[in-house]
């Protein structure tokens, strides 16, 4: 009886957490969970987001909250992506903070409290920071990649934009939820873009135990191409650059075939011009890729699809 009554009332703290086929690790993150905010001592909530999870997923989840009300599950349509999950959570919060952590256990949920400590000395979100990373080559490569970009881009001096651990205060938290109808499946930029002050903890950051990661190879490129196409107009502005070098390198190399051809009466220009023709039309092909993602993101804007789905909310 008590858990409800606290269920009823607007809690400080909601933890969200998008869930896709997390069956393995969801009986200890949970638990781990529950102790960490319980010993914290500040009013909470949990939000899991369920994304289209195929496995028995969800059944833990309305389990979870049958067991502690304050467990609140949110079912999305189908799988829409981390990024739609996140705010599909965010529409459902009721905490005055709002952190996220990711389902997988890698990001150990006794962090979360550091993340708000951190919070409270005047920031507006806080990102944990993964000093010792247990990732592959890969990833790790693709994480520095990416938090490139967004440091250049949006000029923000931030270590790790990728890490799930963040916190946020809910004023944040309602503007970003005014901006999910971009389409953009990387939350720092939109972050970023408000031009709130954020801070920075150093978080562990654990091997996963079970099960295997659902955000692979693909997902990174997806995200990097949106990353580009989605904040910045550059990538046309830099082929542009490479454009113009390279044509004014073909008409040095016209001016160095017709010379030579007038002086020394020799040349055999058709393989450099073959090579030159080839790298020409792969920068007319990259070109064209931009433009038919810029010319397609307008066309889902045209179509005004939602960002995500609710199927149900429990609690």
């Amino acid at each position: 009886m008590q858990e409800e009554c606290m269920a009823t009332v607007a809690p400080e703290l909601s933890i969200v957490i998008p869930v896709f086929n997390e069956q393995e690790c969801l009986p200890e993150l949970h638990e781990r969970l529950i102790n960490v905010l319980d010993a914290y001592g500040r009013s909470y909530e949990i939000v899991y987001v369920d994304d289209g999870s195929k496995d028995s997923t969800l059944t833990l989840l309305k389990a979870f909250h049958e067991a502690a009300p304050r467990t609140r599950v949110v079912q999305l349509a189908k799988n829409f992506g981390q990024s739609p999950a996140l705010y599909a959570g965010f529409s459902q919060v009721r905490g005055r903070i709002v952190a996220t952590l990711d389902a997988d256990l890698q990001n150990p949920p006794e962090e979360v409290p550091k993340l708000i400590d951190k919070l409270d000395e005047g920031y507006d979100a806080v990102y944990g920071w993964r000093v010792n990373r247990h990732d592959t080559a890969f990833r790790l490569w693709a994480s520095r990649l990416l938090n490139a970009m967004v440091a250049r881009i949006m000029q923000v001096d931030v270590h790790d934009h990728g890490c799930s651990l963040k916190a946020f205060r809910r004023e944040v938290v309602d503007q970003l939820s005014g901006l999910f109808s971009h389409h953009s499946r990387y939350l720092p930029t939109e972050v970023a873009w408000l031009g709130v002050r954020i801070g920075e903890v150093e978080v562990a950051h654990m091997e996963r135990a079970d099960g295997k990661s659902k955000y692979g190879l693909f997902e990174l490129v997806a995200t990097s191409f949106d990353l580009l196409t989605t904040i910045t107009t550059a990538p046309f502005e830099f082929v542009g650059v490479i454009g113009g070098v390279l044509s004014a390198l073909g008409i040095l190399v016209g001016a160095f075939v017709a010379l030579r051809w007038l002086f020394v009466g020799t040349s055999e220009p058709f393989a450099f011009v073959a090579a030159l023709m080839l790298f020409l039309v792969g920068v007319q092909l990259i070109v064209t890729s931009f433009m038919c993602e810029y010319i397609s993101r307008i066309f889902r804007e045209v179509q005004n699809k939602p960002y995500f789905i609710i199927k149900e909310i429990v609690g």
